[in-house]
């Protein structure tokens, strides 16, 4: 029995359990999720299903009532789908992440660049992650801003509750050394904040567990100079989604969203990537299931901020305004 094979086994089997489970048995959007997640790893166990899957049952999923692995209490399928994300958002050719990474250097070195010109001192930049995961999109600029020399202090914030994921990110960050300072603050304020820029030198890496829903109750206006998220926005309700944007927008200056559009163009060539990684490939096309569609997104930036749309991997990096 290959290892792709017993993965599949495993989630399948822990899937079944959770329909006993009294957090789940009598939340029938649940159940409807567990049962999409166990037609899916079906099919997946041979190409043949898998595209009979996506021409018969994937078109007809309610992407409002879907969940995707990652959103069950399970470190494992965490550390599995977030390691092969991770090593997709490093794949220079695929250039999954690298718009937003582009955006978040050239507002930071734009900076350095209009202050030196007046001759001031750089000032500290805050800039805040919300579902941060692993926090490589963070990792890379912080790369590039070693790379070449940047001399002012850059404070990145990832905020998730997940302690799987702040494992995932503080390992992520390892790579740094001493050239970096790692901090963890489970919860941070304007105060401990502060405290930070005071104290500590170049770049900065916080960790932070606090409740994204109510940050604005710990940190003033505009007290961030970024805030944005990436591939995130999806695993919340319209509800939600409508909160934290309220939020971003009023503790920072700046807001950026990175996220996919639906887009059945991209399955094919995702699904190459993926395939040897069943906990990711599902990630990966439940993601493009619950997207809204480019029309909906279009729909959206002409009230709200400037987007661009990447075909090359069916995403969208939307500026606020």
């Amino acid at each position: 029995m290959s290892s792709r094979h017993e993965e599949i086994q495993s989630v399948i089997a822990r899937l079944e359990s959770f329909k006993l489970d009294p957090r789940y048995a009598g939340n029938t959007d649940m159940l409807y999720a567990i049962d999409e997640n166990l037609l899916f790893l079906k099919a997946i166990q041979s190409l043949p299903r898998y595209f009979a899957w996506l021409v018969g049952r994937a078109r007809h999923i309610d992407g409002m009532r879907l969940k995707e692995l990652t959103d069950f209490p399970v470190p494992e399928w965490d550390v599995a789908m977030h390691s092969r994300l991770m090593e997709i958002e490093r794949n220079k050719r695929i250039k999954l992440g690298a718009p937003l990474r582009e955006k978040i250097l050239h507002y930071i070195l734009n900076q350095e660049s209009n202050q030196q010109n007046s001759q001031k001192t750089l000032k500290p930049l805050t800039i805040v992650n919300l579902g941060a995961g692993g926090m490589e999109v963070d990792r890379q600029v912080g790369e590039c801003l070693l790379e070449k020399g940047y001399q002012g202090q850059v404070i990145f914030i990832g905020i998730d509750k997940s302690s799987t994921t702040h494992a995932i990110a503080k390992n992520n960050l390892k790579s740094f050394g001493d050239k970096v300072t790692l901090l963890e603050i489970d919860n941070l304020t304007e105060e401990k904040l502060a405290d930070v820029k005071k104290n500590q030198k170049g770049i900065v890496y916080i960790l932070s567990k606090n409740d994204i829903f109510t940050l604005e109750k710990s940190f003033s206006s505009n007290c961030f100079d970024m805030v944005y998220n990436s591939l995130f926005m999806h695993h919340l309700d319209p509800a939600q989604r409508g909160r934290i944007l309220e939020i971003m927008k009023k503790i920072a200056k700046k807001v950026l969203i990175y996220e996919g559009y639906r887009t059945w163009k991209v399955i094919i060539p995702q699904t190459i990537v993926a395939w040897n990684y069943p906990i990711f490939l599902s990630a990966t096309v439940f993601s493009n299931i619950r997207f809204n569609t480019k029309k909906e997104v279009q729909s959206a930036a002409k009230k709200k901020g400037n987007v661009s749309f990447y075909g090359g991997t069916g995403h969208y990096l939307l500026e606020y305004i």
